[in-house]
Protein backbone atom coordinates (compact mmCIF):
# COMPACT_ATOMS: atom_id res chain seq x y z
CA UNK A 1 0.00 0.00 0.00
CA UNK A 2 2.79 2.43 0.87
CA UNK A 3 4.50 1.75 -2.45
CA UNK A 4 1.30 2.51 -4.36
CA UNK A 5 0.80 5.70 -2.36
CA UNK A 6 4.29 6.92 -3.21
CA UNK A 7 3.80 6.04 -6.86
CA UNK A 8 0.69 8.24 -6.93
CA UNK A 9 2.75 11.16 -5.63
CA UNK A 10 5.61 10.81 -8.13
CA UNK A 11 3.89 12.85 -10.88
CA UNK A 12 3.94 15.89 -8.58
CA UNK A 13 7.72 15.74 -8.23
CA UNK A 14 7.96 15.79 -12.04
CA UNK A 15 5.43 18.62 -12.36
CA UNK A 16 7.26 20.77 -9.82
CA UNK A 17 10.55 20.12 -11.67
CA UNK A 18 9.21 20.81 -15.20
CA UNK A 19 9.66 24.62 -15.07
CA UNK A 20 13.32 24.10 -14.19
CA UNK A 21 13.75 21.61 -17.03
CA UNK A 22 12.27 24.11 -19.48
CA UNK A 23 14.39 26.88 -17.98
CA UNK A 24 17.66 25.02 -18.59
CA UNK A 25 16.59 24.03 -22.11
CA UNK A 26 15.78 27.59 -23.22
CA UNK A 27 18.18 29.39 -20.90
CA UNK A 28 20.37 30.77 -23.67
CA UNK A 29 17.38 32.19 -25.57
CA UNK A 30 15.78 33.91 -22.57
CA UNK A 31 15.89 37.69 -22.17
CA UNK A 32 17.50 39.30 -19.12
CA UNK A 33 14.09 39.74 -17.50
CA UNK A 34 10.64 38.23 -17.95
CA UNK A 35 7.19 39.64 -17.03
CA UNK A 36 6.44 39.01 -13.35
CA UNK A 37 3.17 40.88 -12.84
CA UNK A 38 0.33 42.19 -14.98
CA UNK A 39 -2.23 44.89 -14.29
CA UNK A 40 -5.10 46.48 -16.17
CA UNK A 41 -4.33 49.82 -17.81
CA UNK A 42 -6.41 52.18 -19.96
CA UNK A 43 -5.65 50.06 -23.03
CA UNK A 44 -5.92 46.61 -21.51
CA UNK A 45 -3.36 44.40 -19.83
CA UNK A 46 0.10 45.83 -19.22
CA UNK A 47 3.26 44.39 -17.67
CA UNK A 48 4.16 46.47 -14.63
CA UNK A 49 6.90 44.33 -13.10
CA UNK A 50 9.80 42.24 -14.37
CA UNK A 51 12.06 39.60 -12.83
CA UNK A 52 15.13 37.61 -13.72
CA UNK A 53 14.15 34.20 -15.21
CA UNK A 54 15.89 32.13 -12.51
CA UNK A 55 14.15 34.03 -9.71
CA UNK A 56 10.83 33.75 -11.54
CA UNK A 57 11.11 29.95 -11.84
CA UNK A 58 12.23 29.69 -8.22
CA UNK A 59 9.11 31.50 -7.00
CA UNK A 60 6.74 29.41 -9.10
CA UNK A 61 8.39 26.14 -8.09
CA UNK A 62 8.25 27.17 -4.42
CA UNK A 63 4.56 28.05 -4.68
CA UNK A 64 3.81 24.71 -6.39
CA UNK A 65 5.74 22.81 -3.71
CA UNK A 66 3.95 24.71 -0.94
CA UNK A 67 0.53 23.99 -2.47
CA UNK A 68 1.42 20.34 -2.83
CA UNK A 69 2.58 19.98 0.78
CA UNK A 70 -0.39 21.82 2.28
CA UNK A 71 -3.01 19.92 0.28
CA UNK A 72 -1.29 16.57 0.80
CA UNK A 73 -1.04 17.05 4.56
CA UNK A 74 -4.62 18.32 4.79
CA UNK A 75 -5.92 15.23 3.00
CA UNK A 76 -4.53 13.00 5.74
CA UNK A 77 -5.81 9.46 5.61
CA UNK A 78 -9.45 10.28 4.86
CA UNK A 79 -10.16 8.66 1.51
CA UNK A 80 -13.42 10.57 1.02
CA UNK A 81 -11.59 13.85 0.58
CA UNK A 82 -8.17 12.56 -0.45
CA UNK A 83 -9.40 11.59 -3.91
CA UNK A 84 -10.80 14.95 -5.00
CA UNK A 85 -7.94 16.84 -3.30
CA UNK A 86 -5.48 14.71 -5.25
CA UNK A 87 -6.97 15.69 -8.61
CA UNK A 88 -7.52 19.30 -7.62
CA UNK A 89 -3.90 19.83 -6.58
CA UNK A 90 -2.88 18.09 -9.82
CA UNK A 91 -4.89 20.62 -11.86
CA UNK A 92 -3.61 23.51 -9.76
CA UNK A 93 0.06 22.62 -10.14
CA UNK A 94 -0.38 22.03 -13.89
CA UNK A 95 -1.91 25.52 -14.07
CA UNK A 96 1.13 27.03 -12.34
CA UNK A 97 3.45 25.08 -14.65
CA UNK A 98 1.68 26.36 -17.75
CA UNK A 99 1.71 29.90 -16.40
CA UNK A 100 5.45 29.73 -15.68
CA UNK A 101 6.38 28.04 -18.96
CA UNK A 102 4.10 30.36 -20.93
CA UNK A 103 5.83 33.38 -19.44
CA UNK A 104 9.31 31.98 -20.12
CA UNK A 105 8.63 31.01 -23.71
CA UNK A 106 6.42 33.98 -24.54
CA UNK A 107 3.80 31.70 -26.20
CA UNK A 108 3.68 34.25 -29.06
CA UNK A 109 0.07 35.17 -28.30
CA UNK A 110 0.38 38.67 -26.88
CA UNK A 111 -0.04 40.07 -23.39
CA UNK A 112 -3.81 40.55 -23.64
CA UNK A 113 -4.62 37.04 -24.87
CA UNK A 114 -2.26 35.37 -22.43
CA UNK A 115 -3.57 37.34 -19.43
CA UNK A 116 -7.21 36.78 -20.37
CA UNK A 117 -6.64 33.04 -20.66
CA UNK A 118 -4.89 32.99 -17.28
CA UNK A 119 -7.74 34.86 -15.56
CA UNK A 120 -10.39 32.67 -17.21
CA UNK A 121 -8.54 29.50 -16.19
CA UNK A 122 -8.13 30.79 -12.64
CA UNK A 123 -11.86 31.53 -12.44
CA UNK A 124 -12.69 28.00 -13.61
CA UNK A 125 -10.24 26.43 -11.16
CA UNK A 126 -11.53 28.40 -8.17
CA UNK A 127 -15.15 27.66 -9.02
CA UNK A 128 -14.28 24.02 -9.57
CA UNK A 129 -12.73 23.93 -6.13
CA UNK A 130 -15.78 25.60 -4.56
CA UNK A 131 -18.12 23.23 -6.39
CA UNK A 132 -16.30 20.06 -5.40
CA UNK A 133 -15.68 21.03 -1.77
CA UNK A 134 -19.35 21.85 -1.21
CA UNK A 135 -20.42 18.78 -3.17
CA UNK A 136 -18.14 16.60 -1.05
CA UNK A 137 -19.65 18.04 2.12
CA UNK A 138 -23.16 17.48 0.81
CA UNK A 139 -22.47 13.87 -0.21
CA UNK A 140 -20.86 13.10 3.14
CA UNK A 141 -23.98 14.28 4.97
CA UNK A 142 -21.77 16.05 7.53
CA UNK A 143 -22.69 19.64 6.71
CA UNK A 144 -23.51 21.46 9.97
CA UNK A 145 -26.62 23.19 8.56
CA UNK A 146 -29.68 22.15 6.58
CA UNK A 147 -29.49 21.60 2.83
CA UNK A 148 -31.40 24.81 2.07
CA UNK A 149 -28.94 26.99 3.99
CA UNK A 150 -26.07 24.98 2.58
CA UNK A 151 -27.15 25.76 -0.99
CA UNK A 152 -27.49 29.47 -0.19
CA UNK A 153 -23.95 29.62 1.19
CA UNK A 154 -22.80 27.56 -1.81
CA UNK A 155 -24.27 30.06 -4.28
CA UNK A 156 -22.91 33.01 -2.31
CA UNK A 157 -19.40 31.55 -2.26
CA UNK A 158 -19.44 31.08 -6.04
CA UNK A 159 -20.57 34.66 -6.50
CA UNK A 160 -17.98 36.21 -4.16
CA UNK A 161 -15.09 34.15 -5.56
CA UNK A 162 -16.00 34.79 -9.21
CA UNK A 163 -16.97 38.47 -9.22
CA UNK A 164 -13.48 40.01 -8.76
CA UNK A 165 -12.00 37.86 -11.53
CA UNK A 166 -14.88 38.57 -13.92
CA UNK A 167 -14.70 42.32 -13.25
CA UNK A 168 -10.96 42.24 -13.92
CA UNK A 169 -11.56 40.55 -17.27
CA UNK A 170 -14.22 43.12 -18.12
CA UNK A 171 -11.90 45.97 -17.16
CA UNK A 172 -9.21 44.55 -19.44
CA UNK A 173 -11.74 44.62 -22.28
CA UNK A 174 -12.67 48.24 -21.43
CA UNK A 175 -16.15 47.23 -20.38
CA UNK A 176 -17.67 49.52 -17.77
CA UNK A 177 -17.40 47.84 -14.38
CA UNK A 178 -19.63 50.47 -12.76
CA UNK A 179 -22.61 49.04 -14.61
CA UNK A 180 -21.47 45.41 -14.48
CA UNK A 181 -20.97 45.44 -10.70
CA UNK A 182 -24.48 46.77 -10.08
CA UNK A 183 -25.98 44.20 -12.45
CA UNK A 184 -24.08 41.39 -10.72
CA UNK A 185 -25.34 42.47 -7.30
CA UNK A 186 -28.96 42.57 -8.51
CA UNK A 187 -28.63 39.11 -10.06
CA UNK A 188 -27.15 37.83 -6.81
CA UNK A 189 -30.08 39.28 -4.83
CA UNK A 190 -32.51 37.61 -7.25
CA UNK A 191 -30.86 34.20 -6.79
CA UNK A 192 -30.63 34.47 -3.00
CA UNK A 193 -34.19 35.74 -2.61
CA UNK A 194 -35.43 32.76 -4.61
CA UNK A 195 -33.46 30.35 -2.40
CA UNK A 196 -34.71 31.93 0.85
CA UNK A 197 -38.37 31.58 -0.09
CA UNK A 198 -38.94 28.60 2.19
CA UNK A 199 -36.11 28.63 4.73
CA UNK A 200 -36.97 27.65 8.28
CA UNK A 201 -36.56 30.09 11.20
CA UNK A 202 -32.93 30.66 12.15
CA UNK A 203 -30.65 33.45 13.39
CA UNK A 204 -28.28 33.52 10.40
CA UNK A 205 -30.08 33.50 7.01
CA UNK A 206 -33.30 35.18 5.90
CA UNK A 207 -35.46 38.12 7.01
CA UNK A 208 -34.55 38.21 10.69
CA UNK A 209 -36.74 40.80 12.39
CA UNK A 210 -37.92 40.55 16.02
CA UNK A 211 -41.38 39.61 14.75
CA UNK A 212 -40.33 36.86 12.33
CA UNK A 213 -38.10 35.33 14.99
CA UNK A 214 -40.92 35.47 17.52
CA UNK A 215 -43.30 33.27 15.55
CA UNK A 216 -42.80 30.61 12.89
CA UNK A 217 -46.02 31.56 11.10
CA UNK A 218 -44.93 35.18 10.75
CA UNK A 219 -41.52 33.99 9.53
CA UNK A 220 -43.01 31.68 6.91
CA UNK A 221 -45.56 34.18 5.57
CA UNK A 222 -43.03 37.04 5.52
CA UNK A 223 -40.56 34.98 3.50
CA UNK A 224 -43.20 33.72 1.08
CA UNK A 225 -44.34 37.26 0.27
CA UNK A 226 -41.17 39.33 0.67
CA UNK A 227 -38.88 36.95 -1.21
CA UNK A 228 -41.06 37.57 -4.27
CA UNK A 229 -40.74 41.32 -3.79
CA UNK A 230 -36.97 41.04 -3.45
CA UNK A 231 -36.85 38.86 -6.57
CA UNK A 232 -39.02 41.26 -8.63
CA UNK A 233 -37.10 44.25 -7.30
CA UNK A 234 -33.76 42.66 -8.19
CA UNK A 235 -34.86 41.85 -11.75
CA UNK A 236 -36.26 45.37 -12.11
CA UNK A 237 -32.98 46.81 -10.87
CA UNK A 238 -31.06 44.66 -13.34
CA UNK A 239 -33.18 45.91 -16.27
CA UNK A 240 -32.95 49.53 -15.11
CA UNK A 241 -29.18 49.25 -14.70
CA UNK A 242 -28.95 48.52 -18.42
CA UNK A 243 -30.78 51.65 -19.56
CA UNK A 244 -30.20 54.24 -16.82
CA UNK A 245 -27.21 56.61 -16.84
CA UNK A 246 -24.24 55.37 -14.82
CA UNK A 247 -24.58 58.29 -12.39
CA UNK A 248 -27.95 56.93 -11.27
CA UNK A 249 -26.76 53.39 -10.57
CA UNK A 250 -25.39 53.91 -7.01
CA UNK A 251 -28.75 55.39 -5.98
CA UNK A 252 -30.59 52.51 -7.62
CA UNK A 253 -28.43 50.02 -5.77
CA UNK A 254 -29.34 51.68 -2.46
CA UNK A 255 -32.99 52.58 -3.01
CA UNK A 256 -34.38 49.25 -4.24
CA UNK A 257 -32.83 46.92 -1.62
CA UNK A 258 -33.56 49.38 1.22
CA UNK A 259 -37.16 49.76 0.04
CA UNK A 260 -37.65 45.99 0.04
CA UNK A 261 -35.99 45.73 3.46
CA UNK A 262 -38.26 48.43 4.88
CA UNK A 263 -41.31 46.71 3.38
CA UNK A 264 -40.24 43.36 4.91
CA UNK A 265 -39.89 44.94 8.36
CA UNK A 266 -43.25 46.70 8.16
CA UNK A 267 -44.99 43.63 6.74
CA UNK A 268 -43.59 41.29 9.40
CA UNK A 269 -44.62 43.73 12.13
CA UNK A 270 -48.12 43.96 10.62
CA UNK A 271 -48.40 40.18 10.56
CA UNK A 272 -47.20 39.97 14.13
CA UNK A 273 -49.73 42.51 15.37
CA UNK A 274 -52.45 40.85 13.35
CA UNK A 275 -51.96 37.67 15.31
CA UNK A 276 -53.65 38.59 18.55
CA UNK A 277 -52.45 35.49 20.35
CA UNK A 278 -48.77 36.59 20.14
CA UNK A 279 -49.22 40.35 20.39
CA UNK A 280 -47.98 40.24 23.94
Amino acid sequence: MKTNKWLRELPFALLIAIPWIVFFIVKDQLPATVPAHYSVGPNGWVVDSYMRPAAFVTIFSSVSAFIYLVMTLSAGTATDKATWLYYFKLVLIIFFDLLCIGTLTGMNMGTDTFSNLVMAALCLIINGFVFWIFRAGKKSGKQPISEKYYNIIWAGTHFISSLPLILTLFAARQWGNERTLVQAVFLFIAVISNLTNSVKPNHFIGIRTPWTLADEGVWRKTHQVCSRWFFISALTGFVLSIVLPIAWLPRLLIILPLSCTAYAMIYSYWLYRKRGDIAK
